[in-house]
């Protein structure tokens, strides 16, 4: 029963193209559209390293690559 609870936690996204990390963003630095980059970064990386169970640095591979191929990746998101 617990399986199946926990099967229901995750959902499957396409990364939107404007998912920028904070790297590729040309806001300035203490801008509150910089900060709305790295925050929307950093919940889609933590999102798929919650699924995925791997490092941030892994996750973070993974959202550039499924962002780009624009295929589909499960994810969890924290509430």
């Amino acid at each position: 029963m617990q399986l199946t609870l926990f099967d229901n936690e995750h959902e499957e996204v396409t990364i939107p193209a404007d998912v920028i990390s904070p790297l590729e963003c040309s806001k300035g630095v203490k801008t509150a559209a910089f900060r709305e980059v790295q925050d929307q970064w950093s919940k889609y990386v933590h999102a798929v390293q919650q699924f995925e169970g791997c490092s941030w640095f892994e996750a973070r591979g993974l959202v550039v690559k499924h962002r780009e191929s624009q295929e589909p990746i499960r994810v969890i998101w924290e509430g």
